[in-house]
Formats: structure tokens, sequence, C-alpha cells
């Protein structure tokens, strides 16, 4: 073996122990509880404390999900969460957009004040406004409804959002607009048909922040709603422990038909994901 073989087999171990056994490790780690999860899903209740453990269901049953599905009310939670869900990922992503542009585009006073005022509001914990948000639906009529959510959910998330979108929308050239401009376009056109087209992978970026963020909220679902036919998958599931026993395989059950929208959202719109943090690679 000469000495440049030895070098690069020297080298190859090295990124083995250093690199690829750490990534094999920190992976197995991860999915781990995911795959656990769907195991204890495929279990019969009875057999899922029984001991030795077992790490493949035998039998498999899909009694768990027809169970939750058709008595514990399962398939209303999650027709909830889709409804409060979407629809607010929907307003927060539009508004984020116009928003993102303003910022980005046009000079006024106080801009700088503004995106301050966007940054701070990241710092604070969503429980400080939990109160104030109870009081003023109250106020309004909505508490115990799922607008209440929807309102907060979109309120919360739009900062985040409107200062990714102004990240994106600087990127682009002004220069585009104002051809698309001096062909005829107006100014709504011009967004829609340049700026829009070329953000999309930051509109999907802000879509998926806000989808998932609201999907998985849990605090401010507990304390708006109180008619259980308007509770959320975050909330059924919690429904599913009881004071002194646990229903092991519904909850498992709840968790990965919870899991599968997220999982399905990202497989569909990671291409977009992926060449958004490609084009920001490149304009840095």
């Amino acid at each position: 073996m000469t000495i440049g073989q030895k070098r690069k087999l020297k080298k190859r171990v090295i990124r083995i122990l250093t690199v690829n056994i750490p990534l094999i490790v920190l992976f197995l780690v991860i999915i781990f509880p995911i795959y656990w999860t769907v195991v204890t899903s495929l279990k019969d209740e009875s057999t899922i404390l029984e001991l030795p453990i077992k790490y493949w269901p035998s039998p498999i049953t899909f009694d768990n999900y027809k169970y939750i599905w058709e008595n514990m009310g399962f398939d209303r939670y999650f027709f909830n969460s889709v409804f409060v869900t979407g629809t607010s990922t929907i307003v927060c992503t539009i508004i984020s957009v116009f928003g993102g542009y303003a910022i980005a585009r046009y000079k006024f006073k106080g801009k700088g004040f503004s995106y301050l005022i966007l940054l701070i509001s990241q710092m604070f914990p969503g429980v400080v406004l939990m109160i104030p948000l109870f009081v003023i639906f109250k106020n309004m009529g909505i508490v115990n409804s799922p607008y209440s959510l929807i309102l907060t959910y979109t309120t919360v998330r739009i900062p985040f959002c409107m200062i990714m979108m102004s990240g994106f929308v600087a990127g682009v050239s002004p220069a585009l607009e104002e051809a698309a401009q001096i062909d005829g376009c107006s100014i709504l056109q011009s967004i829609f048909k340049i700026v829009v087209p070329t953000i999309a992978p930051g509109i999907v970026a802000a879509g998926a922040f806000s989808f998932v963020s609201s999907w998985n909220e849990y605090v401010y679902a507990f304390t708006f709603l109180s008619d259980e036919k308007l509770f959320t998958l975050p909330i059924g599931l919690r429904l599913m422990q009881g004071e002194f026993t646990v229903a092991y395989g519904s909850l498992a059950a709840g968790c990965v038909m919870a899991l599968v929208p997220v999982l399905l959202l990202f497989a569909y719109i990671q291409k977009y994901l992926v060449s958004g943090l490609a084009s920001g690679a490149v304009k840095g």
C-alpha cells in the first residue's frame, strides 16, 4: 500500500468515526420514538405493557385507529384542526406576503421602528398573551369558537412570516417590476406576475411554519375552547390520558394520525424548501 493510499484510508476512517457514525446514531435517536409510536399503535391494548418488550407488533391490529375514529370523536377533532389551521395559514401567508413586500420595497416614516417591533414581538412567550386575548375575545363574544383560535394563530405567526417574506422580496431586483410596469402592468399585477413566482419557495416556507406551529398548538386551544365538539387534535390527544390510566394504544394511534398530515405536507413541499435554501445560498 502506497503512502497516498494510506493517507486516503486514514481520512476515510476518520470521516467514518467523526461524521458517519455520529449521524447514524443521531438518526436512530430521532427516528426511534416515531417508530415506537407506530409499533405501539398497531398492538392490542392488552399486549402493550407485556414483558419481555416486543419491538414488532404480533399480531398487527388496526383496532386502535378504528376505536379513536369511531368512538372517541377523533374525526371531529381532526377536521376541527384542519379548518382552524388551514384558514389561519392561508390568511397569515397572504398578509405576510404583502406586509413583507411593503417592508422591503417602500420607505416610510417609522419603518425601522415597525421592523424592530416585529422582532421584539418574537421574544415574548405566547403564554403572556393568553389572558389579554381571552379578555378581548370574551368581549367580542367569540370565546369557545374556532374563530378565536384562527385570529390568535394568524396574528401570532404574522410577525415572523412577514420578516421572512421581506428578506425574500429584498432578493428580487426592483428592475424586474419596473420593466413589467413599463409594459403596462399595475403594481398589484407586477407583484403577482413577478414577485410571487420568484419568492414561491419563501411563501411555501412561511406557510409551512404557520401550519406546523398552529397544528401542534395546545395552550391557546385549551384556554379558549370548552365545548368538546370544537376541540382540536392536541386537546383530543390529551383526553386519552385518564386520571389513573393511559390508553397507550389509542394515544399512539392518535399521535400517528396527527403526524401524517405534517409528513405529507413536507413530502410535497420538500422541493420548494430545498430550492429556497439553494436560492438563499446563491444570493448570500
